[in-house]
């Protein structure tokens, strides 16, 4: 929300400057991002009067002008079509900066010497029009210009515009009046003589007869709801005035009429809407919901398919506009229309919510209707609408009205200032209380309980507690006492979900790899591909009952339709290289609510790390290649290390395959009988629908499973201070066999006197017999407190082998 000074002092008498209303508002919980100034200065720029105007002897599309700048005569080389003997004109002289940054400067335009600039208002950037030069007699009517006065004494100061975020619960915020209601209590401003006069208004009553008719199907979704018949409008171009406030809250202007809503949208924080009333059927109005199909045609010009969800405005026949939202374009203000009917109107949040959430619109009046309109003053926002309109439309005249209205019961909550002191840890009085209170205008009657009366802008005040933060806030959060807490010895613990998720975080941070926080909400072809990857059905997908978006519509069943989009994001940004992961929940439908399944998902696109190990390479790029793209191994290594600090029982790497995954290059991760995780290359047929050209290696891994094997103790091991002993095996063993199988019986069949397990060497060549292959292992035993003797060596060696051949078929390859 944005709130011009000028226009906050329309409102409120104070002396303040913009960052004293800026502290003020921030310190009370409206926190202000930024004062922007609006408007400009124009230092070198001065008026002037054109004498003469020649075509120029050396170009057809230029003029050479004679200028009076107030310092003597100026020769001025211009290509405008409209300069001409006599104009009043603004003259940038040479070393002028101007709002582009251009710098004037003295040169010869094609053999003729220009000292200067006539300028165009596009150029100083008060107009679009850049056909001809600013004629000020036409731009600024009635003003006397004196030649050679400097442009900016006939300008008014730039105005400063203070941009203020808006918590959602106070939608009072949402206008000038409830904004200069809070910076008048924190600094002891007052209302105006004027506000005091628009917060009393009440549209002109009419004693004509009523020419239409209104009804209300269901008064709890529209509370209030007034209907005003003007007549002899003309519709035209807003005064510099209304334009001038309007383009302060970034809004363009588009003709009187339309202007004046807008104008009391922000104001009062009240939309407001004008209909053509010639071009209303049935001299009526139906406040309803739409029925099943029925269609809309909205000012944007889109066709909007409506349903019961959607409330409407309509005449005896169709839909005229959406409640809330939008005008219909059938019944919208045109340069034709003399006469319209107002409309001012109080609707139910919620069911303003539902309909523009469901035919996908946010609008000015919709953020305002969502959070909810003050009942008690939509009567002077419509009376501040016709008092103005009167004034700019000298001829209109204000006939029927009718309203239809459920008047709010008043709410009132009694204040305890011991309740106060307790929650605040200040000696509050009720005076105190009072005086603090009565500045945001809350009605209290004293005693020793105080008895509030709730405004009707402030919805957010249901309960005791709400008084007291009020009373907190108004009296300055900076004066609340720090106090030690009194926990009686009671301290926090991390639950076992907690410490899995910090350490499954530390150990990818750890690795290089930067946490990613994504969306839960997904689409659903998102949504359906990615539980593919890992084997999820894509019936048991969860679908939101009132989604927001079609992007937004499903829960995800994993973490990775979000990392594809910040992987595509990233690429598109430029990055080379992406390495992201997540912690979090993935969602499948269960009984009686949908399962979360904790997890970790990580994703890497592009080059490999350089590490300092890596030499610069001389030969073309190969797998070894600090340059080259990351591959399988590089992926695994990094995933294996991750699994390597979950400290539970050695994971098993046996191939998989489903769709998404490149063929031959994906793998299922297992810990003992439980499937734990999933990593590979995903397919380009995949990444095509993220717009992801690259190869991605994904990793995804359960936690729960993880967690349940892991150690919950991390036990330091003090390394060997004997010397290991090595030993070399190699075994011809099926080629079916993997060298996980391998490596698991020797492991099994040893004792905790192997140190370390490598695989050095695999080969397949001449002397490897029929269907196998060879493969070599460099072991390392070592004894914490001794050496090992060649005995003991000798039989663990025995014991391995003979657990290679009994489990996996094979055989000891005897050195030649």
């Amino acid at each position: 929300m944005k709130l011009p000074m000028s226009w906050l002092k329309d409102w409120v008498e104070l002396d303040a400057t913009p960052e004293q209303v800026a502290e003020a508002l921030t310190t009370r919980g409206f926190y202000v991002e930024a004062v922007e100034a609006h408007g400009r200065h124009y230092p070198g720029v001065v008026i002037a009067r054109v004498l003469d105007a020649e075509k120029h002897p050396n170009a057809d599309k230029l003029k050479l002008c004679r200028v009076d700048g107030g310092s003597g005569e100026l020769k001025i080389v211009c290509g405008a079509p409209n300069v001409s003997a006599g104009m009043i004109v603004p003259l940038a002289t040479v070393g002028t900066t101007m709002p582009n940054g251009l710098v004037i400067k003295a040169a010869k335009i094609r053999g003729e010497e220009s000292q200067g600039m006539l300028c165009s208002g596009r150029e100083l950037q008060l107009t679009e029009d850049h056909d001809g030069i600013l004629d000020l007699r036409t731009f600024m009517k009635g003003v006397e210009f004196e030649v050679g006065k400097p442009f900016d004494a006939y300008l008014p100061e730039p105005d400063a515009v203070l941009e203020v975020e808006i918590p959602f619960n106070r939608p009072d915020g949402m206008g000038v009046v409830g904004l200069a209601r809070e910076v008048k209590a924190a600094l002891g401003g007052r209302w105006t003589d004027k506000a005091r006069a628009r917060l009393s208004a009440q549209p002109a009553s009419n004693p004509a007869r009523v020419t239409f008719d209104l009804d209300v199907e269901d008064a709890a979704e529209c509370p209030s709801y007034f209907a005003q018949v003007v007549e002899g409008v003309r519709v035209g171009p807003s005064p510099a005035w209304l334009v001038k406030k309007l383009e302060a809250m970034g809004q363009r202007s588009i003709n009187n009429l339309v202007d004046l809503t807008n104008l009391v949208l922000f104001e009062m924080s009240q939309p407001l809407h004008a209909f053509d009333a010639n071009q209303l059927h049935g001299n009526a109005i139906r406040v309803r919901r739409a029925r099943a199909g029925e269609t809309l045609t909205t000012l944007d010009g889109k066709p909007r398919k409506l349903g019961p969800d959607v409330l409407v405005i309509a005449d005896k026949q169709r839909p005229v506009a959406l409640a809330g939202v939008m005008g219909g374009q059938d019944s919208e203000v045109t340069d034709a229309t003399t006469t319209i009917l107002l409309e001012c109107a109080v609707f139910q949040p919620q069911r303003v919510r539902r309909g523009a959430r469901s035919l996908e619109l946010s609008t000015e009046a919709s953020k305002r209707y969502e959070r909810g309109v003050d009942f008690g003053t939509s009567m002077a926002a419509a009376a501040r609408f016709l008092n103005l309109l009167v004034e700019l439309c000298p001829g209109a005249k204000l006939t029927t009205w009718r309203r239809k209205f459920v008047e709010p019961q008043p709410r009132s909550i009694a204040l305890r200032p011991s309740r106060c002191e307790r929650l605040i840890g200040l000696p509050v009085g009720g005076g105190r209380c009072a005086e603090l209170l009565e500045t945001l205008e809350f009605g209290v009657h004293r005693g020793d309980t105080l008895n509030v009366s709730i405004p009707s802008w402030r919805p957010d005040c249901t309960i005791e507690d709400d008084l007291v933060e009020e009373v907190a806030r108004a009296n300055g959060y900076d004066k609340i006492p720090e106090a030690p807490l009194e926990t009686a010895g009671a301290h926090a613990e991390r639950s076992s979900r907690e410490r899995v998720i910090r350490r499954a975080r530390a150990s990818m941070l750890a690795l290089g790899i930067t946490e990613a926080w994504c969306s839960s909400l997904v689409s659903q072809a998102e949504a359906v591909s990615t539980a593919k990857l890992v084997g999820d059905d894509p019936k048991r997908l969860v679908r939101l009952a009132n989604p927001m978006s079609r992007e937004s519509e499903w829960l995800r069943p994993n973490l990775v339709p979000g990392l594809l989009r910040a992987v595509a994001l990233n690429l598109r940004q430029g990055a080379t290289s992406v390495r992201l992961f997540e912690v979090g929940a993935g969602f499948l439908s269960d009984e009686p609510l949908p399962r979360e399944s904790l997890m970790v998902a990580a994703v890497l696109a592009g080059p490999r790390f350089r590490h300092t190990h890596d030499a610069v390479p001389t030969a073309p790029r190969g797998a070894y290649d600090p340059r080259a793209e990351v591959d399988f191994a590089d992926a695994k290594g990094l995933w294996e290390a991750w699994l390597d600090e979950r400290r539970g029982d050695s994971p098993i790497w046996r191939p998989y395959a489903a769709d998404g995954w490149k063929s031959g290059a994906s793998a299922e991760v297992a810990v003992g009988a439980s499937r734990v995780g999933w990593a590979g290359i995903l397919a380009q047929d995949l990444l095509r629908s993220w717009e992801i050209e690259a190869t991605v290696h994904l990793f995804v891994a359960l936690l729960e499973p993880l967690a349940e094997g892991a150690s919950a103790v991390i036990r330091a091991r003090v390394p060997g201070r004997f010397p290991p002993v090595r030993r070399d095996l190699a075994f011809f063993v099926p080629r079916g066999t993997s060298h996980a199988a391998v490596e698991r019986q020797l492991r099994d069949a040893s004792s905790d006197l192997l140190h370390s397990i490598e695989l050095f060497d695999v080969y397949e060549g001449p002397g490897t017999p029929a269907g196998m292959r060879s493969l070599a292992y460099a072991l390392q035993f070592q004894h914490a407190e001794r050496t090992l003797t060649e005995a003991e060596v000798h039989e663990l060696q025995t014991r391995m082998v003979a657990a290679v051949v009994q489990g996996c078929g094979g055989q000891l390859r005897e050195r030649a």
